[in-house]
């Protein structure tokens, strides 16, 4: 088998070596390619390798071979398939052995009979039990103590299971909401939050020194006690924890939830069962765990996409339901529908979190339990309306916080006291209320969600009547996510983001269509900006990242931001657009400009990129 596959690797090299001189192999592809050819810790990949080469796929080998796949804010995701841009053996292996490196090197020395533990859940999707058990088994190779869920799991109960199991981290086998086609690997620390720097930083470095994998066969680590399985009792436990998070009584709401053939059933349902709800229905046709989504239309399972919830909607029109809830595979983001008349309105994900922080920060205040010293957190693209809830009661709002969960979860664990933690909220249908989870988790929203709903039908109105109060009293908020995708072949859309981004600091905007930008805030340096002579004028605080802000105000309240996505060839752009006093004409209004404004920033970049 050794001979046969240094047969195979000298034929490959002799066409990579030809396809490059052709040019159609780029340099980065060539060198990466070489490496796997030959490599013996590789051989697994080697005939795919063959295949495609003989194949002459150089468009797919350029994108599979031409870079790295990066870590990014949702840890490491991407495509299956062969190749160090891909999830594989290899790309896994490579994670978990980064991870280990990196515990064992920053942590005090153990003794062999208590080693350092990490949690392992996976999702729903196609190969995630077999990476996690991947992952296990480098773990348990380098010393440390692999404790897998026995089947598939949410991200929240990882988190959960990291703090409650007192493990040095954690790793989630999940591309989230991602297509079929993908997977990834993301990374915890033992407060339960996703890595943040600097752990996040040595990990990436401890993975590009990766050579030989070591690894420990199942049968042996279960001997050597570094391979255990859990289950139930963390089940029992969060399940117990994230029901008790419910602030009142209110049950009367009848609900259909789909977990789109994902991790809800063991985490949203059981969750809503145990806090009381008993009017709930499934929707069978995307109920079985299934890593192809094939009930879900477009097998886009994305709570985020209103098309994701439509079989949902109509199983509730056959129910007479009147909310609609989804949980995306992994089950960390939450997505609703509300009844209103004979039609469906897809609630989005600042609206979801503006009623969820609404009715937390209410019932803390009429109860009197609000502590002195109260945090919401949000991130910089997460709505304002968050603001002018919280405004005069006391809690302090932070909202500079960099895309990405983890903040929030970093932001949490650096308070003198868990106990001023009242709520954390991103746009992207995140949310958080119990610390004793260091991510978003859809269970928690979910119980709140119906609970809020539930005290509104008590009124004989609905979460539209409850959000519509909430425009009248602080203004109508308009929020537009976009996405700008690009190229991906060889890194070109890596290249191309980069590119924008220094072209819009370099050139920094005037106007965004019809509209003046007042300043610009450049989140890389921490810096403000005058557009008109690119002079500074100014500092923000908070941690540094790729983030622009175009103000349009003055305050911040009109503006429009631009990121790089940190797992796909795509810009980001958040639009956010104020007015007052509410009314249906100026929502029209605010709306049509909201739109505006997106589309001018997508035939900004669309010109600066080229990409016309």
């Amino acid at each position: 088998m050794e001979a046969r596959g240094e047969m195979i690797s000298a034929k490959i090299l002799e066409e990579i070596d030809e396809a490059w001189r052709r040019g159609t192999l780029s340099r980065e592809a060539r060198a990466h390619l070489q490496r796997w050819a030959q490599g013996e810790e590789y051989a697994d990949h080697h005939e795919e390798i063959s295949r495609l080469v003989g194949s002459r796929a150089w468009e797919e080998l350029n994108d599979a071979f031409g870079e790295v796949i990066p870590f990014g804010t949702g840890g490491r995701r991407g495509p299956m398939g062969v190749g160090p841009n891909r999830i594989n053996d290899r790309t896994i292996g490579e994670s978990a052995q980064g991870l280990a490196s990196s515990l064992l090197r920053s942590s005090p020395r153990r003794p062999p009979s208590d080693p350092l533990s990490v949690v392992i859940a996976f999702d729903t999707r196609n190969g995630s039990r077999h990476f996690a058990q991947k992952t296990a088994s480098v773990l348990a190779g380098n010393g440390v103590r692999a404790l897998l869920f026995d089947s598939p799991r949410s991200t929240p109960e990882l988190s959960f299971a990291v703090r409650r199991l007192r493990a040095a981290a954690g790793v989630v086998i999940s591309a989230s909401h991602n297509p079929p086609t993908d997977n990834g690997f993301k990374a915890y620390w033992s407060d339960g939050g996703q890595v943040v720097y600097p752990h996040d930083r040595d990990i990436i470095e401890e993975v590009m020194r990766v050579g030989t994998l070591r690894a420990m066969a199942e049968a042996e680590a279960r001997s050597a006690g570094l391979w255990r399985d859990i289950g139930e009792e963390v089940d029992r436990a969060y399940i117990s924890y994230v029901s008790g998070l419910c602030l009142n009584e209110a049950r009367r709401i009848s609900a259909v939830f789909t977990p789109l053939h994902g991790t809800g059933t063991r985490s949203v349902w059981p969750v809503l069962q145990e806090a009381g709800f008993r009017k709930l229905f499934q929707v069978e046709r995307q109920w079985a765990p299934d890593g192809d989504f094939p009930g879900v239309p477009g097998k886009i399972a994305n709570p985020e996409v209103p098309a994701a919830l439509q079989v949902a909607q109509s199983a509730a029109d056959e129910m007479g339901a009147d909310l609609v809830l989804a949980s995306d595979p992994d089950a960390d983001r939450l997505g609703a529908s509300v009844r209103s008349g004979s039609d469906w309105v897809f609630l989005n994900g600042n609206q979801i979190g503006s009623l969820l922080v609404d009715h937390v920060v209410d019932h803390l205040a009429r109860k009197g339990t609000l502590q002195a010293g109260g945090v919401v957190y949000k991130t910089l693209v997460t709505t304002d309306l968050v603001d002018r809830i919280c405004a005069g009661r006391g809690i302090e709002v932070r909202g500079n916080l960099l895309v990405g969960f983890k903040y929030i979860a970093e932001s949490i664990r650096n308070l003198p006291d868990p106990g001023l933690f009242v709520f954390g909220t991103e746009e992207s249908h995140g949310y958080l209320r119990g610390p004793e989870v260091r991510d978003k988790d859809a269970a928690q929203a979910a119980v709140l969600l119906c609970e809020r709903a539930a005290m509104a039908r008590a009124r004989g109105r609905s979460l539209i009547d409850d959000l519509e109060d909430l425009y009248r009293r602080h203004g109508y908020f308009r929020e537009i996510t976009h996405g700008v995708t690009f190229p991906s072949g060889a890194g070109r859309g890596l290249e191309v983001m980069r590119g924008l981004m220094a072209s819009l600091r370099s050139d920094l905007p005037k106007r965004l269509g019809e509209e003046r930008v007042v300043r610009v805030i450049d989140r890389s340096e921490g810096a403000v900006r005058d557009p008109e002579s690119g002079k500074m004028t100014g500092e923000v605080e908070g941690t540094r990242g790729d983030v622009l802000v175009f103000d349009l105000s003055g305050d911040g309240t009109d503006r429009v931001s631009i990121r790089p996505s940190g797992t796909e060839p795509k810009i980001k752009v958040y639009v956010q657009v104020h007015g007052k006093p509410y009314s249906t004409d100026l929502r029209q209004r605010v709306d049509a400009r909201a739109q505006a404004l997106a589309a001018a920033m997508e035939s900004l970049a669309r010109q600066r990129t080229g990409e016309l």
